[in-house]
């Protein structure tokens, strides 16, 4: 069976920590994703669970402070609770030249039967998503 995960990487002209602050503030999310209109101000964190009422959630199975963030997806109309292994993950390298590179894979959608439907619509959020999150780590905080 054919994979089917999009990925894109993509060079921030930022210090990791930053890009971090904006993969987990919803300050910063919200500019990038959509997130549930009650989801708090709190950082994302290793328990947190992002619920939009009556459709998908995502829950954090992984986090590893300014290096990786890893959803697990599910959506109520899979109608399997077993799925787990469909999510994003975003990852944080830093070069031999010290530059940034954010990876964001999102996937595997290859289990579902309308799966090509779910990967061809997160190949758009997948090149957004990465171009917003590097225009906003490289934009510079404003000092208070």
């Amino acid at each position: 069976m054919k994979s089917l995960i999009v990925k894109n990487n993509i060079r921030i002209d930022a210090p990791v920590t930053r890009v971090w602050e904006v993969l987990i503030r919803p300050e910063y999310i919200r500019k990038w994703d959509d997130l549930p209109e009650d989801f708090g101000d709190y950082e994302i964190h290793p328990a947190t669970i992002i619920q939009w009422p009556d459709a998908s959630k995502l829950s954090v199975i992984e986090i590893e402070l300014n290096h990786k963030l890893r959803y697990s997806l599910y959506v109520p109309a899979w109608d399997d609770l077993n799925i787990t292994n469909i999510g994003y993950t975003y990852t944080l390298n830093v070069d031999d030249e010290g530059h940034t590179w954010l990876g964001i894979e999102i996937g595997d959608f290859a289990i579902l039967a309308d799966g090509a439907k779910y990967y061809d619509a997160s190949i758009n959020f997948g090149q957004t998503a990465s171009q917003k999150i590097k225009e906003l780590a490289e934009k510079k905080p404003i000092a208070l």
